[in-house]
């Protein structure tokens, strides 16, 4: 008989969205540290000289979800990150090729929701980096209407088993910073 566990809300606040989005190529990615008891990734070791890069999105466009898709025992876990970067200009559209680029070889992200937890998508403990985010969608559109918001719409996915585990480890901005901040807009 499988036992379940409840749900307790926690007390804090819940938002919704994420506040950080960091990216870094899955073969830059030589390390991670995931403690079972604790349920979640503490460390990520970069090899020599890379480093998480930092995207500022539009404001409360980014998001990261994971579904199931199947049935049990074969379960498939979908993991989506997606967000938009602010106005349809050639600046967006270099930044965006410059992620498509990225993401056919495969990417990792350290994501903080707005509530202040975060997670590391793109790495699981069962099969480490083979898992990796990849292009789902790319889109820039300069809308139609003048008050309309124009930008591109970045969607990467990826499958695996599990959902995300918490990461609990320092973040780029919290240690010491060496990535680099892509500001598009």
């Amino acid at each position: 008989m499988a036992s379940i566990s409840g749900f307790t809300r926690p007390s804090e606040r819940c938002e919704g969205g994420l506040s950080d989005v960091w990216l870094a190529a899955s073969a830059d990615v030589s390390a991670c540290v995931y403690d079972r008891g604790a349920d979640a990734v503490t460390d990520v070791t970069l090899r020599g000289g890379a480093a998480f890069v930092r995207y500022e999105f539009a404001e409360d466009t980014a998001r990261y979800r994971q579904y199931i898709s199947g049935d049990y025992p074969k379960v498939c876990v979908v993991h989506e990150l997606s967000f938009s970067l602010a106005r349809a200009d050639a600046h967006a559209c270099a930044a965006l090729a410059s992620l498509l680029t990225a993401a056919a070889q495969g990417l990792v992200a350290l994501v903080r929701t707005a509530s202040g937890g975060a997670f590391l998508a793109g790495w699981s403990p069962e099969f480490g980096e083979e898992c990796p985010l990849r292009t789902a969608s790319a889109e820039v559109d300069t809308r139609a209407l003048y008050d309309e918001d124009s930008g591109a719409l970045l969607v990467l996915r990826s499958r695996d088993i599990s959902f995300s585990k918490p990461f609990t480890g320092t973040l780029p901005e919290d240690g010491h910073d060496d990535s680099v901040t892509v500001t598009i807009g």
